[in-house]
């Protein structure tokens, strides 16, 4: 075996031993309570929403024992669960306090609920859902969360139809992650050859934290960010690749969006397309498959209001919410304050490092006049990926958005992740960080001149 293959072994076999330990860690967290029977912090929403697309849009419903009900009022409800539920497998009931004229039911017999449901009428009730119970909340069991896109909540919400229990609802997340975590070593590997960039990134990823806590909970951020990661493992491979799956990401959720820039980069750069065209690629995309996974929506719920909700959606994403966790700024992610509670007993935080987010953006700068070389692409190409989300979610705070939340962070740490494993390879290479400093030496003595009016200034973003 040569030298090269053995290199690639070692990298194939290491990204797969910590991507087997990276799926068995969330696999045991999931499993394990108080988690295992509890939403944990935003699940709230997701999960319930994507509970009811399956009903409102799908007509399709988890298969289970128990089951929430509505009734028409709370005389129908009281007599239903007095006089008739022991007929349909019901044990016992639990009333929802916030829900009106709701109460859990729980059961030994999916069949009895299957029966319920083409018998609710004799009973006035008005919502038969098989599944987990429902969190406490005033109109959750209508609520769609159309201000997100869909994707992320079809996958959770075939997975619950199979399954409705916390664990089920948080595997096909850890899975994804399991997958991201896998590839992206690789990927940096076959398209650099470089050792240190690649396993550097594999170890720096392992230790990143908001990435895996948010791959572990059926929030929309987790697949926002594996689908973000498997894009810039494609990107410097293959830009159709990447661009699918940014389509992908950023139909999971908004804050992936800003990855069109990156990948514009590449088309225009790299590959010669005109301006127009290299934008559209990745928007288009983006906008395509927005259309495409939300027909069914369009055709359950009438174009109208797919429309009117997709824009209060924008709205949305501008607008400070009311409540909820610490909000945090884009500058108290880079210096490490503000970190999101999502469970509080055991305590359960998503955190940034701001070591390895503030050399990411360095390496935006020092490996600027390296990114056509093969051994650094990858970690510029990632530290645009950086500043692409940093901007963009940056211009949403300043838009009047100041409730953003650190758990955001997991979309664009393994990208700083991979950008500071670019400076660790740059530093055990003394003749390209030589180049690096006399590149920037040269364009500062030329800016320099020019501030002092002895030279013109000429500016090109691929001079080099």
């Amino acid at each position: 075996m040569n030298a090269d293959r053995l290199k690639l072994a070692a990298v194939l076999a290491l990204s797969f031993l910590f991507s087997l330990n990276f799926y068995n860690f969330g696999i045991e967290f999931i499993s394990k309570p108080p988690f295992k029977y509890n939403y944990i912090s935003d699940e709230v929403w997701y999960v319930s929403a994507s509970r009811n697309l399956m009903r409102e849009v799908f007509r399709a419903y988890p298969n289970s024992s128990n089951a929430t009900v509505q009734a028409k009022d709370i005389v129908a409800l009281t007599k239903f669960i007095s006089l008739y539920s022991s007929q349909y497998g019901i044990d016992y009931s639990e009333p929802y306090s916030k829900i009106e004229n709701a109460a859990y039911l729980v059961g030994n017999s999916t069949e009895g609920i299957k029966k319920l449901m083409k018998d609710a009428e004799k009973f006035n009730l008005t919502l038969v859902q098989p599944g987990w119970k429902y969190p406490d909340h005033e109109g959750i069991l209508k609520y769609l969360n159309l201000e997100h896109p869909p994707l992320a909540k079809y996958i959770i919400g075939l997975k619950l139809l199979g399954e409705d229990l916390p664990p089920s609802w948080r595997l096909p997340g850890v899975a994804l992650g399991s997958v991201a975590f896998f590839a992206l070593p690789v990927a940096l590997y076959l398209y650099s050859r470089s050792l240190i960039l690649s396993l550097g990134s594999l170890l720096l990823l392992h230790f990143d934290e908001a990435f895996r806590v948010m791959s572990m909970v059926a929030m929309l951020d987790g697949y926002a960010a594996s689908f973000s990661v498997l894009s810039l493992a494609a990107l410097p491979l293959s830009p159709a690749l990447a661009t699918l799956f940014y389509a992908l990401a950023s139909n999971s959720k908004y804050t992936a969006l800003f990855y069109f820039i990156p990948i514009a980069y590449v088309y225009r750069y790299e590959r010669g397309k005109s301006p127009l065209g290299s934008l559209l690629r990745p928007l288009g995309s983006f906008a395509v498959g927005l259309v495409v996974l939300s027909l069914p929506i369009i055709l359950g719920l009438g174009f109208d209001q797919w429309l009117s909700r997709l824009v209060g959606g924008v709205k949305w994403f501008l607008t400070s919410r009311p409540s909820g966790p610490p909000p945090a700024s884009p500058l108290d992610w880079l210096t490490g304050n503000q970190p999101s509670p999502l469970y509080v007993d055991p305590a359960l935080y998503v955190y940034t490092n701001p070591s390895i987010l503030q050399l990411g953006l360095i390496s935006f700068f020092a490996l600027f006049p390296l990114r056509r070389k093969r051994t650094y692409k990858p970690a510029w190409l990632a530290s645009l990926y950086l500043v692409s989300a940093l901007l963009g979610l940056s211009a949403v705070y300043l838009a009047g958005n100041k409730t953003l939340y650190t758990f955001y962070v997991a979309v664009f740490t393994p990208m700083a992740d991979v950008a500071a494993a670019g400076l660790a390879a740059l530093l055990a290479d003394w003749d390209s960080a030589y180049e690096v400093v006399e590149w920037w030496a040269k364009r500062l003595k030329g800016l320099v001149a020019w501030s002092l009016g002895r030279a013109r200034l000429e500016c090109k973003l691929e001079g080099s």
